[in-house]
């Protein structure tokens, strides 16, 4: 039963969306390894002044496709742009191999304040200026995003994709057994509070497709509104710009009610939150480009696209304004 389970999980977990933005540009795209970061990158056109960071933070898929696939994209429009890569899936013998040995196997207490380190050792790296330092994620990658900059006040601008209001439970083999146990995250060595799940392994069982994830991460709150404050992202404490896209028929989790959570929370605190909420997209709206088959995203193929055509202009003017006064 286990073996069955694992197997089963990498798909399942696997949330993040295309990043296929169409590129008008030509110029040659170097790309820098960041010391002390396995397999982390930066990727910046050659022969141009520091210009401002953008820390691409991937989804559940994990791994470096986010960072090499839209790293060039941003480094064309003249920033450093870093691929992170903070999870590669482990299920060990019940399925394929770990992809990067070196970075966590699990989704289990990924430390945010790994960002701290990275600006530090970003501030070697001749192309990247850490004094405008951005954060581009998609679902747990704005999770992640969102979590980091309730707690730094470096960070100057956040695009925050799919986002949720709350830090969820993890995931990995040491959780099959003890649902419920582990968070996603942790900051200076302390797992953060989190808002567990509910039916999640039986969601690994049901198989790719089957699981209704969205009913898992609602149901999972459902069971526990004693867990909402402590789990809640203070995202009032973040001072800087912050833009929200969100769909109505998000199939992974209820992304549009979170960023209206989250707009509510910054607004009570005069904090101004730009929120893009799409009422027939899903969860696959990182980018722009035409319609494209999205397994597990909600919404259709035609509704995603037209979101992210009209999302993704007003993604890139926000970042211009935010850290390219």
């Amino acid at each position: 039963m286990l073996g069955r389970i694992i197997r089963r999980a990498g798909a399942v977990v696997a949330l993040m969306m295309g990043l296929t933005p169409a590129v008008g540009w030509s110029q040659e795209v170097a790309v820098t390894e960041v010391p002390g970061f396995p397999h982390a990158k930066v990727y910046a056109t050659e022969g141009a002044d520091p210009r401002p960071v953008v820390v691409i933070l991937h989804g559940a898929e994990g791994g470096t496709e986010a960072g090499d696939r839209f790293g060039p994209i941003l480094a064309r429009m003249g920033y450093a742009a870093v691929g992170l890569p903070y999870y590669s899936p482990d299920w060990g013998a019940y399925g394929p191999p770990k992809a990067l040995p070196e970075i966590a196997g699990s989704f289990v207490d990924i430390p945010v304040d790994q960002l701290g380190r990275l600006r530090e050792a970003l501030k070697t790296v001749p192309a990247a200026d850490v004094e405008r330092f951005g954060l581009l994620g998609a679902s747990k990658g704005a999770e992640f995003a969102l979590i980091a900059a309730s707690r730094y006040p470096w960070i100057d601008a956040v695009i925050a994709y799919t986002p949720s209001d709350v830090v969820w439970e993890g995931w990995g083999l040491e959780t099959i057994e003890a649902e419920g146990a582990r968070s996603s995250f942790s900051f200076e060595g302390q797992a953060l509070p989190f808002m567990p799940y509910r039916g999640f392994v039986e969601g690994l069982m049901a198989g790719p497709g089957a699981a209704d994830m969205r009913a898992i991460h609602a149901n999972g709150r459902a069971d526990h509104p004693e867990k909402e404050a402590e789990a809640r992202i203070p995202v009032e404490t973040y001072a800087g710009p912050l833009i929200l896209i969100a769909g109505e028929k998000d199939a992974q989790w209820n992304s549009a009610d979170a960023a209206r959570a989250i707009v509510a929370s910054r607004q009570a605190a005069g904090r101004e939150t730009t929120a893009l909420i799409y009422p027939e997209a899903g969860h696959d709206l990182v980018g722009d480009g035409g319609p494209r088959e999205s397994l597990r995203s909600g919404g259709t193929p035609e509704a995603n696209a037209a979101a992210r055509a009209d999302a993704w202009p007003k993604v890139v003017a926000f970042m211009r304004e935010a850290l390219q006064p």
